[in-house]
């Protein structure tokens, strides 16, 4: 058996060469204009059950989740059951916000000796949060009959979707994972081979899995058949997962994390997720006046504060950051405009001022966290990488930013009933940390589903997947449609940058200016170039008001499948 499956690796290898060869992200992002309602989605048939669902009379949350679950099929390398994520909500009527945490949990008991040799196996498992999470949202804010929401997933786990290239791409890259479990291998291999573009795929156990959410609600998943069948398999594979670590999973309804910039609310994730790193980047980069620098477009000036705000925001990320279940969290010092001040005061406009990253210190946040409350909500809990994104506006203008994932592609690579696993546990840090593994705690992830108001009024729905290049991503995109004044096309179109205090390079996509790279490199910086329009750095989902056509226009990023449909 094994030397078969070490044939079929090899024979994909050779494969896989060879379809590179002809496989390139093409720059043709997907784009769209509305007067009124929008959807963009990280593939075409999510993109298609959003605009369904709003067009039957649904709300935008109706849609997220109609694409959420559609998207956790046919992206079952990004998404899906197994996994988990988080949705900043939108309501028009009485101008709300609301964010509902749905990630991955530990179990009341978690292996606390987790290694990163464990990553692709059962022991990397976290309770999945998805159902629970968009049923939740469902059950709060939904408008249509969750039979509706839901059909358009089950019919295509039952009747199958077409592969494309990149999900083709995705399949190969991680063979040698799906080949360890004969489950996993039987939902994605013909006649012993992986499925091929143009081939279809389906999921006959996922639908009926899916069907009995309709019936039984999220009890089937975590308090029934489903957990006490997925708990067995887990555990007999090695994983520690048990019936009533499904039993105890809860999804949490918080507060977004929110800053000003510029005149602009920015609302984003919350704590364990890392929209309020985002957050931080945008308060310290705030310190500089765009009107007086030489141009408004990155150049090694902006390129460079921006990296240094980003990484003194990554500094206090690994300190403060985690679940603030389980951790006390500074984040109101963390985002306060004063602790920014600080931080930029640290930074060297004509040079790094650390030659090693990982030298950078992180601040004291705790003396501010009393501080400027005007600028701030409270994330509190409210009573009552690798990834996908979803964004969705409606036509009573509610609007709704998601993200979720099962960690790295494929998640573990284990499956039961249809539905693939996370990886969860490998976010965790090994050293004492808030994000240190403990029972019943939510891993510090990097998703940060985002919604901008300016006056009142909804200006940008935007999101990405990525890992460890989310938040970096967002907050470029987000200064390029603010201070740049960047067409949305054009936005997501440009070449894209990341730098993190446990890398020493700062990589770059190429189509920046030469001269601006030669100027980075006298500044100290240590370049890895990337290919135009690489999937590493995300497949950014946006809707964006523009309020001289009056008109909503959707772009939905060619770096990965997706989608971008008006309704008008």
């Amino acid at each position: 058996m094994k030397k078969n499956k070490h044939i079929k690796i090899f024979l994909t290898i050779i494969i896989t060469f060879f379809a590179t060869l002809t496989i390139a992200a093409q720059e043709v992002a997907k784009i769209d204009t509305s007067y009124k309602a929008m959807v963009v989605a990280a593939h075409p048939e999510a993109v298609k059950v959003g605009v369904k669902i709003i067009k039957n009379g649904g709300n935008a949350v109706d849609a997220a989740i109609a694409s959420a679950f559609m998207i956790g099929v046919v992206e079952p390398h990004a998404s899906g059951l197994g996994g988990g994520g988080g949705m900043v909500i939108y309501l028009n009527n009485d101008k709300s916000f609301h964010y509902i945490d749905y990630y991955m949990q530990t179990s009341l008991h978690p292996d606390t000796n987790y290694v990163r040799e464990d990553i692709y196996t059962p022991r990397s498992i976290c309770i999945p949060g998805t159902p629970a999470g968009l049923l939740k949202a469902h059950k709060l804010f939904g408008k249509l009959p969750l039979h509706i929401v839901l059909q358009p997933a089950i019919d295509i786990a039952r009747n199958g979707f077409e592969v494309s290239e990149k999900f083709y791409t995705n399949l190969l890259d991680k063979l040698d994972v799906i080949t360890l479990y004969p489950e996993t291998e039987k939902l994605l291999f013909k006649n012993d081979f992986p499925v091929g573009v143009g081939d279809t795929v389906l999921n006959l156990e996922l639908a009926n899995v899916l069907d009995k959410l309709v019936t039984d609600g999220a009890d089937y998943f975590y308090n029934g058949e489903f957990a006490k069948k997925a708990a067995e398999e887990i555990q007999k594979a090695g994983g520690y997962l048990t019936k009533e670590d499904f039993k105890n999973y809860k999804p949490i309804l918080k507060k977004p994390a929110k800053i000003l910039y510029r005149d602009y609310e920015i609302f984003s994730a919350p704590p364990p997720q890392s929209g309020a790193t985002m957050l931080e980047i945008l308060n310290i980069f705030e310190n500089i006046t765009i009107d007086n620098i030489s141009t408004k477009s990155w150049n090694s000036e902006t390129v460079h504060l921006f990296c240094e705000a980003s990484k003194r925001a990554d500094a206090d990320r690994y300190v403060y950051m985690g679940d603030p279940a389980t951790t006390n969290i500074p984040l109101i010092g963390l985002l306060s405009q004063e602790y920014a001040n600080k931080r930029f005061a640290d930074i060297d406009l004509s040079k790094i001022k650390y030659e090693n990253n990982q030298d950078i210190p992180a601040g004291n946040p705790n003396k501010y966290n009393e501080k400027i409350k005007s600028k701030l909500s409270k994330p509190d809990v409210d009573e009552g990488g690798h990834t996908t994104h979803i964004s969705v506006v409606d036509r009573e203008g509610n609007a709704v930013s998601l993200t979720q994932t099962i960690g790295m592609f494929f998640g573990s690579g284990f499956s039961s009933q249809g539905v693939i696993f996370n990886s969860a546990m490998s976010i965790f840090y090994k050293k004492p940390s808030p994000n240190h593994i403990a029972p019943s705690r939510r891993p510090l992830t990097t998703i940060s589903p985002t919604i901008i108001m300016k006056d009142g009024e909804l200006t940008s729905v935007i999101g990405t997947p990525g890992g460890g290049r989310i938040f970096n991503v967002l907050a470029q995109k987000i200064i390029e449609l603010i201070d740049f004044k960047i067409s949305p096309l054009n936005t997501i179109l440009n070449p894209r940058f990341n730098v993190r205090i446990r890398s020493k390079y700062l990589s770059m996509e190429n189509g920046f200016d030469a001269v601006m790279l030669e100027d980075l490199k006298k500044m100290g910086y240590q370049l890895k170039m990337y290919n135009k329009m690489n999937s590493y750095f995300g497949g950014v989902q946006l809707i964006y008001y523009d309020k001289k056509i009056k008109q909503f226009i959707g772009v939905s990023d060619p770096r990965r499948d997706g989608g971008a449909l008006g309704i008008n």
